[in-house]
């Protein structure tokens, strides 16, 4: 657990008995669990088991077929109005980046927080300087993404995200399509938001990110939730024979 973080609030993310099919394949099986304000919460498991859709549950990017999800003071299955208003509040961050490649990194940054919040330009465009500083790359608010590395673009990602001023962030395995020399600089500005107390589900690879900053580690396989943990006792005394498989593949 990152040192310096405050107290946990309250509530903020529930989930009870969720469960979503594609067809009829299970991926999710009734899926229970609570996040608090405040918390990092990483989530790891072997590929196909369940996480980055658990993720996409959460803002509404998959629907679900049993169970009940709050998130903030919205509850899914919700209409679309509410969606609306909940991906306001929930900012995700995806592997693939997802920017428009066609806009500056400014146009970026300042498009949503204009369009859906009102903001004036002037407002927008400080909001944007001021994350892009906050990421480490205020000097390419005029660049494209085409001209950024990959590293840069996830950043961009990340600052875009942020410009709506979120409650909670979700992380969708943000390093996996990076070059390993980028990897850092990515998973420093998510330290940096940890210290800051954001509240944040992180699906992840890396293990030693996990190990420092997470609160609680979730493992995910077979579209269930088997552990839930502080990562001391997660990465230092498994207690499913799956765990301890996948931990001793890639630690």
């Amino acid at each position: 657990m990152t040192e310096g973080r405050g107290k946990r609030g309250q509530t903020v993310v529930r989930c009870v008995e969720v469960t979503k099919r594609f067809g009829s394949f299970e991926a999710l099986r009734k899926v229970s669990v609570e996040v608090r304000a405040g918390e990092v919460v990483c989530i790891i498991g072997p590929s196909g088991g369940g996480k980055s859709t658990f993720l996409r549950t959460l803002n509404g990017l998959e629907s679900i077929e049993e169970g009940e999800i709050h998130v903030l003071d919205v509850r899914l299955p919700a209409g679309k109005r509410e969606i609306e208003r909940l991906r306001r509040e929930v900012g995700m961050v995806f592997q693939s980046f997802n920017l428009f490649l066609h806009m500056s990194v400014r146009a970026n940054l300042t498009l949503a927080p204009t369009t859906a919040l009102g903001l004036s330009k002037a407002e927008a465009n400080e909001r944007a300087k001021r994350l892009l500083t906050r990421v480490g790359i205020e000097e390419q608010i005029d660049k494209y993404p085409g001209q950024l590395s990959g590293g840069q673009q996830q950043r961009v990602a990340i600052a875009r995200a942020l410009a709506m001023e979120p409650k909670i962030m979700l992380f969708d395995e943000p390093t996996s399509s990076l070059d390993p020399e980028m990897v850092n600089e990515v998973l420093d500005v998510i330290r940096g938001l940890a210290e800051s107390g954001m509240t944040m589900l992180v699906v992840t690879h890396e293990m030693g990110f996990a190990r420092e900053v997470a609160d609680r580690v979730l493992f995910i396989t077979d579209g269930q939730i088997l552990v839930d943990a502080p990562p001391a006792e997660f990465f230092g005394r498994p207690t499913d024979e799956r765990q301890a498989a996948f931990l001793s593949k890639i630690l």
